[in-house]
Order: structure tokens, then sequence, then C-alpha cells
């Protein structure tokens, strides 16, 4: 799939392109755990709830508001900007929407850390939201140099370095913070400049990696069972839909939208929930982010695939939004008491894990339900939906969290069980058929003892598979019209007329025996006559 050791240029595009959102990530991660607490030091706020220097502040009910306020912000312009980001990478290429989200990252976080009032954070935080579309530039630009039997594992790839990000940017966050509390926006800054020249030097158009187009799976063109969008039992790698199936892509993006506002509970009430019962400050978040995170991430590495593999990707995202469920649930019975505390690690780590099954799932699901013309913009309604959980979730979560501190986890979970419905609904609607569930239309023909006839219409899309596989592999100039003639006379040419009284079986049977006796003497003479060749 991906070679380390010899690496072709489609591998070197991956490798830049992951390099490229783990940077960028990592620069976001950097500032989780001290925004809560930069938030109040702009504000110049006395406590989560109570009176702050900064009149907005003060207006918007204190340091808890005003950060769901902020986020929300940033949320609303991430959501539009997802109608142009997409869109626009399907006309000009993902790695120039690519650079122009990374420059305007870096630029929005010199700006953040150089906000004197709370009304200049929060125009600061909307301009990188307006930026923010390189996670569904680079999802569309992996779904455009893979097939379908490879995406998941791809995609898949993307979530475990993103768990590395949630990984060591808290940590290295909190760290920072202790320097100072903006520390974290001018590394965050220099990193997003370093992964914007990572995009342009590594991240090259699929044209120029593949001059003939994407090659599928060579084993696919020797096997006919063909795997469905949810990816379950896949053994082969079907090509892309010729029309997108957008009743599912929306069926799915409502899913995904509860799972996205139930997860911004822990954007806005985690840091300072941990604050209120056990005493935590952003030091101890950061490192206990960093840790669950371990835990999730060996998850994702050893045994996601399998999971995958076996319940296929919309049952994986269910299993994985049950997880987060019992997450949420768990975080409202903490106590601060040591078994308390030690409980809390546990819904942290399985919280994780569920969270990374379902990303995992969801990302290579959307890109299975269209085509590649059509990607940028099914890749900006996965991302939509994570901007739009972020502008419904963290003014409400914020609001509840002031009057009563247990309740967001309670409806974040409420949010997530129904999300976990949706994904089954479409595992249900997109499960292959099982061999005693498919019924021929018609009595077998007794020639054809027990074995079942081809579906004409999927033979012919098989060979029309094989010859570009073939085609591509052989790396023939198809720019050359001699090139194109020569061929069309060689496949007109290798294929017999048909002979009345013999059966197709038998003519091409024939055929294929004389075409490799015949290639099997030319390579004969050739020998003869190189001998030391």
């Amino acid at each position: 799939m991906v070679s380390f050791t010899y690496p072709s240029k489609r591998d070197l595009a991956l490798f830049g392109v992951y390099m490229v959102v783990v940077i960028d990530i990592m620069s976001s991660t950097l500032t989780v755990p001290v925004m809560p607490f930069y938030v109040s030091f702009v504000c110049g706020c006395e406590s989560p709830t109570g009176p702050c220097t900064d009149a907005v502040c003060n207006r918007l009910g204190g340091a808890t508001s005003s950060l769901g306020f902020m986020l929300s912000s940033f949320a609303i312009a991430q959501l539009l900007s997802s109608f142009w980001i997409g869109p626009l990478s399907d006309k000009i290429g993902r790695r120039r929407i690519m650079t122009v989200t990374l420059a305007g990252s870096g630029i929005g976080m010199i700006a953040s850390s150089l906000a004197p009032t709370f009304l200049f954070l929060v125009a600061t935080r909307i301009f990188i939201g307006a930026c923010s579309g390189t996670m569904g530039a680079a999802n569309a630009y992996i779904a455009d140099i893979s097939n379908q039997k490879e995406r998941p594992a791809l995609m898949a790839n993307m979530g475990t370095l993103l768990q590395l990000c949630f990984m060591f940017g808290p940590g290295v966050g909190a760290g920072l913070s202790q320097l100072d509390n903006r520390a974290p926006f001018w590394v965050g800054a220099f990193t997003s400049f370093f992964a914007l020249t990572l995009a342009f030097l590594y991240v090259k158009p699929p044209e120029e990696l593949f001059p003939n187009g994407v090659p599928p799976d060579p084993e696919d063109s020797k096997k006919t069972d063909a795997a469905t969008p949810d990816g379950k039992g896949a053994s082969a790698a079907p090509a892309d839909p010729e029309e997108t199936n957008w009743k599912f892509v929306f069926i799915t993006a409502l899913g995904a939208l509860g799972s996205n506002t139930a997860m911004s509970v822990m954007m806005v009430c985690q840091a300072l929930y941990l604050h209120d019962i056990f005493g935590w400050g952003a030091l101890e978040f950061g490192f206990v982010s960093m840790g669950t995170a371990s835990a999730s991430l060996i998850v994702r590495i050893f045994f996601f695939n399998k999971i995958q593999s076996a319940l296929g990707l919309m049952n994986t995202a269910t299993l994985g939004t049950m997880l987060g469920a019992c997450a949420y649930l768990g975080y409202s019975f903490l106590d601060g008491g040591k078994f308390s505390m030690w409980l809390f690690f546990l819904l942290a780590g399985v919280g994780n894990i569920g969270l990374s099954f379902s990303g995992a799932s969801i990302t290579p699901f959307f890109s299975n339900l269209g085509n590649k013309s059509n990607m940028g913009r099914i890749m900006s309604i996965n991302s939509a939906t994570s901007s739009l959980g972020r502008v419904v979730g963290p003014p409400m979560f914020g609001a509840i969290y002031a009057w009563n501190i247990r309740l967001p986890y309670r409806l974040a979970a409420l949010f997530t069980v129904v999300s976990a419905a949706v994904f089954f609904f479409m595992a249900v609607l997109t499960a292959k058929p099982t061999q005693a569930d498919e019924r021929p239309d018609k009595p077998l023909a007794s020639e054809d003892g027990n074995q079942k006839k081809l579906d004409n219409k999927k033979a012919l899309a098989e060979l029309t598979e094989l010859m570009k596989s073939t085609l591509v592999s052989r790396a023939y100039d198809l720019t050359s019209p001699q090139v194109v003639d020569y061929l069309k006379a060689i496949i007109d040419d290798a294929l017999p007329l048909k002979v009345e009284g013999r059966s197709d079986e038998e003519l091409l049977g024939k055929e294929t025996e004389f075409l490799h006796s015949h290639w099997a003497e030319m390579n004969k003479q050739s020998v003869h006559a190189h001998p030391h060749s």
C-alpha cells in the first residue's frame, strides 16, 4: 500500500499530506489546555462565572459563557468557509487551498497572541475559522490518489496521527503556558508556516502523480466480490460511484452533527469541570489528555483495522459513539474522591477510543458515497457537520454549565446515543446481502451446472477495470494518437470473431492457448538470439 523503503511519488505525496495535517493540528492542540484560562486572562475575570474587567465578557456572563461565545464564533466562520473551500478545491486543486488555509492559520495565531481585548481575540478566531479547511482538503486529496479498498486504511492513518497530536499537543501547550500564556500561540504560528512549506513542496497534483488516472488495486481484477459503501467484507476495491448518493450523504451528516455537537462539551467544559471537581489546572489537564490519548492510540494501531474489517465502517462508528456516550454519562457522576479520579482516567480512555473509532470510520464512509469530481464538496459537508456542532454546542453547554456543572455531560450522552442510532440505520441501509438472501431472477440453465452466471453489466465493469489497470501498469503514453491506434488494433485482432456452432468458452479457450504458446515461442527465440543478455 505505502512503501517506506522505496517510496513512489504517491507515497511521498501521502507522507507530505500527513505531515501537513499533523503539524497544522498540532498548532491547534497547543492552545487546547490554555484557552479557557487565556480567555479569563484577556477578559480579566476573577473566576469562571465571576465578574470581569472586560465589559463584553461581563455582559456575556463571565469566562465560561465568553469561551462558549468565542468557540461558536470560530465554528460559524468555519461552517461558512466550508461552502467555498470544498467546491473551490474541486476546481483549483487541493494544494492551493491548503496553502491559503495554512497561511491564514499562521497569521491568526500571531494575532491571537497579541489580543488586547476579548472582541479582538474573537475576531482573530473568526479569521482562523474562515481559513480552517486544511483537514477537508487533505481528506479529499487522499481520496483523489487512492481507490476505495485502501481509502479507509489511509484515512485511518490520518486519525492515528491526529491522536498523536492530541497526545503531545496539549502537554506541550501546557508546558509552554508556564513560560507565558501566549507562548502556545507563537509556536502554533511557526508550525502553521512550516506546514505551508511542506504542502508546497510535497503535495503534488494527482495528474502529476498519475497521468493516466489513479490505478486500482491490481488484485481487484481477479475478484468479483465488490465492497459495499460501508466497507464490510471488502475483498476488492470497486470503482468510485458514477453518481454521488446525496441522500446517504445527508443522513450520515445528521449523525455526524449529533456526535460533533456532543464532542464540543469537551472543549467548553472539560478543563473547567476538572478544575471544579479535582482542582486541576492547565498543566494537569494537558498531561491527562496525553495519557488517555496514548491508550486510544494503541487500540487504534493494533485493533481498529480488524474491527473495521469485521464490522464495517458504520457499525464501527456506532460502536465508537456508544463508547463515547458511556464516557460522557460517567463524567457526570465524578465526585472528586480518589476512586472518582481513577474512574475518570478509565472513562477518558474509553471516550478517546470511541472518538477514534467513530472519527476514523465516518470520513472514509463519506468518501465512498461520491465520485472524485464531487469529493471536495462531500468532504466539506463532513467538515461542516463538525463546524455546526461547534456552533450549537459551546453556547448551549456553556450556559448549562453555569447552571449545573454535570448536566452538559448527560445532554452530550443523549446526543451521542441519537448519533449511534443514525449510524446503525446507515449500516443497515448499506449492508451487503448475504449469499442466502440473494435469489436468482430465473432458474439457471442446465449447461451452467451449479455455476451462477455473471451479471452482464457487472462483468463489463470488471473487464473495463482490468483494462484500465493493465494500461496504467504498462505505462503506455496514452496521449499519443498513434499509441492509442496501435492498442485499438491489438485489441481488435486479439479477440476472435464468433464462429457458428462453437461456444464462446471453446472459442476463447482455444485463442488463449494459441496466444500463450505463441508468446512462449517468441520468448524462446529471443533467448536463443541473445544468450548472454
